[in-house]
């Protein structure tokens, strides 16, 4: 085997390592996989966290899989990518007091108080809000409910550096990634000090930051042993994984776009400067490339929602299979709408409003089976994909070029081909683009790395508008119809 890049991502439903050829001559390769279990931390419904001793064995684990896979010797480094918002916290012995997930949100009440009192200036500093799923309401979530463990609060990070951490007894950050975790300044890249300062963060809590480029240390003896690679072996970290895929898919030009539908869904549009909604509703990040920005929209539990169909409609049914069922539906052409939670939402408050499937009554005239609703979740899925890219697109003030997808929905047979006929331009398929970016950040020079996304352009594959396109378009402006008025009965319920 070719040399290769080893890259952990912990996503949002698993953790995966995949192997990512150094030459560039053949795609990733999954080679392992794990879920993790997230428990409530001790601390309520709507706290939410990883268990650190189970977490770090699988992290081993998954990667000593991935370093049997790559053969002997044939591990250049490894790189480490992350789901945003999953917050830690450490002693000033680097032991971690606290993992969050991504959902954790049992900051709602101080991250509440924080946009009541500072919303504006928030907004402005970081690119985000709400600040409940942001480290400095976590951080004050602690010293209001567990003021004896935040007394021992010395660092946090995400959970891509606390992974790092685990390898090479490092604790370090990417900037990307305390971008996204609300503490510096968005225009910048630095500490929001005065921000910081009114929130109640001291700047000693920040950890010291690494470039992508640059290891973040080499496997500990212990790392080394229980995965089988060589304790001289470099790790990296490569930021946040929607940064990641983002220049996997090679959108670093202005107004290039990228969708990583997994779990959840974020489309992210380039631009060459900071760019802020009037009304808060997307988020403004830093690149993974120097002197680029993203605006984002999100569509919310993209890939949540459509697991969940598959498990309510056919349990045991494959991604083929789910396929198979849309593909058929497409032919019966019933008027089945569905509203189950995918839209563009306000990344400023979201919130939970009503839902479900419209169809004709009474079922037994038209007949209703699977299909049917398949093809609505897919469809509904579409729908949200193309409301977020144009409010992203409307925020961002360039001129709309070419949209990649990558994550779970583009490894569907029928799903890109439904994108490309509901948004009416090409879609350019990538697959393992979380993996492809990681590695990419991981081996170029930050110099060098625009270029090296116009390259990456080139692993994808476009997907024209077919002929269901004006149908697609009737359709969608059809949903959008439907969901304001379903919008009002939320309100009246």
């Amino acid at each position: 085997m070719a040399r290769v890049i080893l890259v952990l991502d912990l996503g949002s439903s698993r953790l995966r390592c995949a192997l990512v050829p150094l030459d560039g001559a053949s795609a990733p390769v999954e080679a392992a996989s794990a879920p993790y279990p997230v428990t409530n931390d001790r601390a309520g419904a709507l706290a939410h966290a990883y268990t650190p001793r189970l977490l770090r064995k699988r992290l081993l684990r998954v990667l000593a899989q991935g370093a049997l896979a790559a053969g002997p010797g044939n591990v250049a480094a490894v790189a480490v990518t992350a789901q945003r918002l999953a917050t830690c916290f450490f002693d000033k012995d680097f032991a971690t007091l606290s993992a969050g997930a991504n959902n954790d949100t049992r900051a709602v009440f101080q991250g509440g108080a924080m946009d009541d009192a500072h919303g504006s200036p928030i907004y402005r500093t970081t690119g985000h809000l709400p600040s409940m799923l942001f480290a400095p309401a976590k951080y004050a979530w602690w010293h209001q409910s567990r003021p004896r463990t935040a007394r021992r609060i010395a660092r946090t990070a995400g959970l891509d550096a606390w992974a790092a951490l685990q390898l090479t007894g490092t604790l370090a950050e990417t900037t990307p990634g305390l971008t996204e975790a609300g503490l510096l300044d968005v225009k910048s890249g630095t500490p929001a000090k005065a921000l910081l300062g009114k929130l109640g963060v001291p700047l000693d809590l920040l950890p010291d930051v690494v470039a992508p480029d640059t290891p973040v240390g080499h496997l500990t003896g212990e790392a080394a042993e229980a995965t089988g690679l060589p304790q001289a072996t470099p790790v990296h970290l490569a930021g946040p994984d929607s940064h990641a895929a983002t220049v996997g898919c090679g959108a670093a030009t202005d107004g290039g776009a990228a969708c990583a539908a997994g779990w959840s869904a974020p489309v992210q549009v380039t631009t060459p400067s900071p760019a802020f909604e009037a009304r808060t509703r997307t988020w403004t990040s830093l690149h993974g490339v120097s002197g680029k920005w993203t605006v984002e929209a999100n569509p919310g539990d993209t890939g949540r929602m459509l697991h969940a169909v598959r498990g309510l409609l056919a349990p045991r049914a494959s991604l083929e299979r789910f396929d198979a069922l849309v593909r058929s539906a497409f032919e019966s052409g019933k008027p089945v709408t569905a509203f189950l939670g995918p839209r563009a939402i306000d990344l400023s408050n979201p919130g939970i409003t009503m839902g479900g499937v419209l169809l004709p009554a009474p079922i037994t005239q038209v007949g209703l089976d699977a299909a049917d609703l398949a093809r609505a979740a897919y469809e509904n899925a579409a729908f949200a994909i193309r409301e977020s890219l144009a409010l992203a697109r409307s925020v961002a003030g360039t001129e709309p070029r070419d949209v990649a997808l990558t994550g779970g929905l583009a490894e569907s047979a029928v799903f890109p081909q439904l994108l490309a006929d509901m948004l009416s331009e090409p879609v350019r398929v990538h697959r393992n683009a979380t993996a492809t970016g990681a590695a990419a950040l991981t081996t170029t020079p930050a110099n060098q790395l625009a270029a090296r996304c116009a390259d990456l352009t080139a692993n994808g594959t476009n997907v024209e508008p077919g002929p269901r396109s004006a149908e697609c378009a009737e359709s969608y402006e059809r949903w959008l119809r439907l969901r304001e008025r379903l919008d009002e009965l939320t309100e009246e319920l």
